[in-house]
């Protein structure tokens, strides 16, 4: 995600897996068949989805499966994108209903994003106007007639000036690594949960679903997936087990708890972008103050106080 302001491309899509699933979904519900879905929206989207699924047609026209064409694409969505794809083709689950709840994952992905780039752009826009501080000082010295610039290139000064660069160096740094932290934070929770989904369908007990979606998920490498509440113990993994033994289809419950699951995460995501703004002081404390003292205070001072002993000679 680019910070406020910068520029984007008109098509610019930030998670296209999404829109690519969402179209597909669209084309397999017509009646197209996979493949001839994928080469349609590579003729008829100009766009960067469109381009990507031009790449994706020519790989499997080269004999590549269609998930492993498109794990190719490089990117976390489309490395889920393929393990659903493929789960959905071991267990005979819809393509159309998987490629469409995972479209619907990633745009509540992309709203989160924004929300959360309206909460970091202040913590950002601090830290921009906190580093030119120093700058300001000096050229405020330079308006009122102390002129700071010999004393920096004096001994003093220019000790002054070093450990303070330094510092303010190290708290911008230290300051924009937690804003990028933050931005690099997000993910669809509960995935593991719709994959286990497709990858029960028709019928599949839970351990045969549940070896079934690892198999897929390790097999494009996909990031996005965890199965610890899938783990024996777990309260998902009890309740899974109870309408098993009883013959109850889990399909739905696997839904609510990925839902559950993908709620909680969102709003810990936003609670952690607003603490950022209290975060982001102990660097601006630690370091950017105290360079602001040392860059812009420090030689000012010592101009001012060289002139005041020269007009007392």
């Amino acid at each position: 995600m680019t910070s406020a302001g910068d520029p984007r491309p008109a098509d610019f899509v930030p998670w296209p897996a999404g829109e690519f699933a969402l179209r597909c979904a669209v084309l397999l519900r017509g009646g197209l068949l996979a493949a001839r879905a994928i080469e349609v929206l590579a003729d008829t989207d100009p766009g960067e989805v469109g381009t990507a699924a031009g790449r994706i047609f020519d790989r499997i026209a080269l004999g590549r499966r269609p998930s492993a064409a498109i794990a190719a694409e490089n990117g976390p969505d489309w490395r889920y994108l393929a393990a659903a794809w493929e789960a959905a083709g071991l267990s005979g689950a819809p393509l159309s209903d998987a490629l469409t709840r995972l479209a619907e994952a990633l745009d509540g992905l992309r709203r989160l994003a924004d929300r959360r780039g309206v909460l970091l752009s202040g913590p950002r826009a601090t830290v921009r106007l906190v580093a030119v501080l120093p700058l300001l000082s000096l050229l405020l010295g330079i308006i009122l007639g102390f002129d700071p610039l010999p004393v920096l290139l004096g001994p003093v000064g220019g000790a002054s000036a070093a450990v303070g660069a330094a510092l303010l160096w190290a708290g911008v740094v230290w300051a924009r690594a937690l804003a990028d932290r933050e931005l690099g934070a997000e993910r669809v929770a509960g995935l593991e949960l719709e994959l286990l989904r497709i990858s029960a369908h028709g019928g599949a007990d839970l351990r045969a679903g549940v070896r079934r979606a690892v198999d897929c998920a390790d097999l494009h490498g996909v990031e996005w997936v965890r199965f610890d509440d899938l783990c024996r113990g777990s309260r998902v993994r009890r309740a899974l087990e109870s309408a098993s033994e009883t013959g109850v289809g889990f399909g739905d419950a696997l839904l609510r708890f990925a839902v559950e699951r993908r709620e909680s995460a969102h709003a810990a995501l936003e609670r952690s972008a607003e603490r950022l703004g209290v975060r982001i002081l102990v660097p601006l404390a630690t370091c950017v103050l105290p360079a602001f003292v040392l860059l812009g205070v420090v030689p000012v001072l010592i101009a001012v106080l060289g002139g005041v002993l020269e007009s007392g000679r």
